[in-house]
């Protein structure tokens, strides 16, 4: 593959995947700087190993995989805590779900009252519940995906997603949750 082609490839990479990643980054409590530069690294290594792109045989999960890992990365540095495995980093970020839609329907009452009920729902899972949550249904992964990119294993997920589903069909609210989550 000539170095235009690799080029190309890496920018559609990036344009396909680049607001999913953000927006995964943002919804673990990162900011935006940080977020990006994390986006950018990534990209960078993918670009100094010229044969990488062609060994990716999932790009969105492999992206999103290296994103969580240079965000855990640099949330370890920014705690100073030498050793911590990326299982107890995995651990300690919060995930928080915000729920964005366009600026003229966020405007419209009936639109803020639909968020305030899908963030309340959201909000009586645990940090973990809410991530394989917004995995699972917002950036369809698999659960195979999920337990990588959570650092737990593939019961381990499941048992998890179960747990969450459990407790948000307990809400009489859930099955209007299931179906902004679905739509």
């Amino acid at each position: 593959m000539s170095s235009l082609e690799e080029n190309k490839r890496i920018d559609t990479l990036y344009r396909m995947y680049v607001r999913d990643l953000f927006s995964y980054a943002l919804n673990l409590g990162f900011d935006r700087d940080t977020s990006m530069d994390a986006i950018h690294d990534v990209f960078c290594k993918i670009c100094a190993d010229k044969k990488l792109p062609e060994k990716i045989a999932n790009p969105r999960f492999y992206l999103l995989r290296a994103m969580k890992n240079r965000l855990l990365d640099l949330y370890k540095l920014r705690k100073e805590i030498p050793g911590l495995s990326p299982e107890t980093l995995a651990e300690e970020i919060p995930f928080t779900v915000q729920v964005t839609m366009e600026d003229r329907l966020i405007e419209q009452e009936e639109q803020e009252k639909i968020r305030l009920k899908v963030e309340q729902l959201l909000g009586t899972l645990t940090d973990r519940q809410r991530e394989i949550i917004y995995l699972r249904y917002t950036l369809d992964c698999d659960y195979e995906e999920i337990a990588q990119l959570m650092h737990i294993t593939l019961p381990g997920c499941r048992k998890l997603f179960h747990n969450a589903i459990v407790k948000l069909r307990k809400n009489p609210s859930f099955a209007f949750l299931l179906l902004f989550l679905i739509g």
